[in-house]
């Protein structure tokens, strides 16, 4: 079943990468959100906790975000929808396979940094990747700099990891016996 669920990860990702591609955006496969797949399956593969779990909380930041932004007039595209759900419903197995260890939150924001760094590197402004770039349209009222939005970024983001890896450790510790899985 693991095994199984790291391919059908991938090529949700694939999947979706294919409609990027298509479409002309290759920049637009280095999301966060969308390689929190790659990560989760990474970790399946690999037997590896610390991957699966970083992946699980990148998706648990970006899919309030992405939901946010699809209900208040957002492009809704079907294989965005499995990449979000696929990374935390797929994350999810792997954290009751493997549990959450220690320092999970910290481990994902330090990786969520060299992504952004990344990102502002390699992809054009005008697509503002992981929100690297700009303050994103609408919100410039309330962010009228992009330093101010980028802290509340950052702090949002430390936020939900270290919640969400206090509340996912409640359920599945790293190292606990895991049976029928």
């Amino acid at each position: 079943m693991r095994r199984w669920l790291a391919f059908v990860a991938i090529a949700f990702y694939v999947l979706h990468a294919v409609v990027h591609l298509s479409r002309g955006e290759p920049y637009d496969l280095l999301w966060g959100c969308h390689l929190a797949l790659l990560l989760v399956a990474a970790g399946l593969l690999r037997n590896n906790a610390s991957l699966n779990a970083i992946g699980l909380l990148w998706s648990c930041f970006g899919l309030p975000i992405w939901l946010i932004y699809t209900f208040t007039g957002g492009e809704f595209m079907p294989t965005a929808a499995v990449t979000h759900l696929g990374a935390f419903l797929i994350g999810m197995y792997g954290a009751g396979r493997f549990g959450i260890p220690r320092g999970s939150a910290w481990q994902a924001l330090a990786a969520y940094l060299a992504l952004w760094v990344l990102t502002r590197a390699i992809t054009p402004h005008s697509a503002n990747i992981n929100l690297a770039f700009s303050v994103w349209p609408g919100w410039e009222d309330r962010f009228p700099t992009y330093p101010i939005y980028f802290a509340m970024l950052l702090v949002s983001g430390a936020f939900t990891f270290a919640l969400t890896e206090m509340l996912f450790r409640r359920f599945h510790p790293a190292g606990a016996p895991r049976r029928g899985i």
